[in-house]
């Protein structure tokens, strides 16, 4: 973003972002910039074609897919607002030509609206740093290349779809002692025998109340990250058969995704 060099010349004295701050998160901008072609669209391949021919979530991708939109929405906004501070004192040199009483009231309000302006440029800034360090965080951790790209995301697709239906159809069947039919939907669409569905989550109901009752034991989250990984493992090639249903042959299409991923076997 090169507006962020000058917003450094034009927004002098910020009360927390130094200019070492500002190019810290202005380096960074390269890979925000360039994972961003990884957007632009609103659904995947793969929700398209499976839930409409069409959200809590466990897909490290789809984390850094809402981060890189709040930070494009932050940096809109910074632009914006940079180009209106570019206006005011257009605006402000011609008040001061005109100096007139009531341009000079003009030019004084035109002046604390930009000082007024300040703090909401900080606050931008800031939340595009956190993203950042929350952006690299989340790949650092789930060991996902620089250069990911659309190709990636849409491979991680099927395994956040899986336990996502699981993970729901177990919250209405603790909640209500049955799938509710948006989850029950949700499952076959991915192949998986809404009964089937049931009787595999009512087994793992089962045995966690067996803990509890009469272990004596307070299984934590990661006992339910734990089943739902066993889910996806057991159940996370049936949307094939669904793919056969339609009669759709391939799911991810390679030649309409941006791919930038030069450590891929080609």
């Amino acid at each position: 973003m090169n507006e962020l060099a000058q917003i450094e010349k034009e927004f002098s004295g910020l009360a927390t972002i130094t200019p070492e701050k500002l190019a810290k998160i202005s380096e960074r901008m390269v890979e925000m910039e360039r994972a961003n072609n990884s957007l632009g669209r609103k659904n995947t391949q793969t929700t398209n074609q499976l839930m409409t021919l069409t959200m809590l979530t466990d897909s490290p991708y789809r984390r850094l897919r809402q981060i890189l939109a709040q930070i494009e929405n932050k940096s809109d906004a910074l632009r914006s607002n940079y180009f209106k501070h570019q206006k005011t004192k257009l605006e402000i040199k011609e008040w001061e030509e005109e100096d007139t009483p009531l341009s000079r009231i003009k030019v004084a309000e035109a002046r604390a609206g930009m000082e007024s302006g300040k703090k909401y440029i900080e606050g931008a800034l800031k939340e595009i740093g956190i993203f950042q360090d929350a952006y690299e965080e989340i790949r650092k951790n789930n060991n996902i290349s620089e250069l990911w790209d659309e190709e990636d995301a849409e491979i991680d697709e099927i395994r956040h779809h899986i336990r996502q239906a699981f993970r729901q159809s177990h919250r209405d069947m603790i909640l209500q002692g049955s799938i509710g039919q948006g989850n029950a939907e949700y499952l076959e669409q991915y192949g998986i025998h809404l009964q089937t569905a049931r009787n595999f989550i009512a087994s793992y109901i089962a045995g966690v109340e067996k803990l509890i009752n009469e272990d004596g034991k307070m299984p934590n989250i990661d006992h339910l990250y734990e089943f739902l990984d066993n889910c996806v493992e057991v159940f996370g090639k049936e949307y094939i058969k669904v793919m056969n249903h339609i009669g759709i042959t391939e799911l991810v299409r390679s030649e309409w995704l941006f791919k930038n991923n030069i450590n891929k076997d080609v």
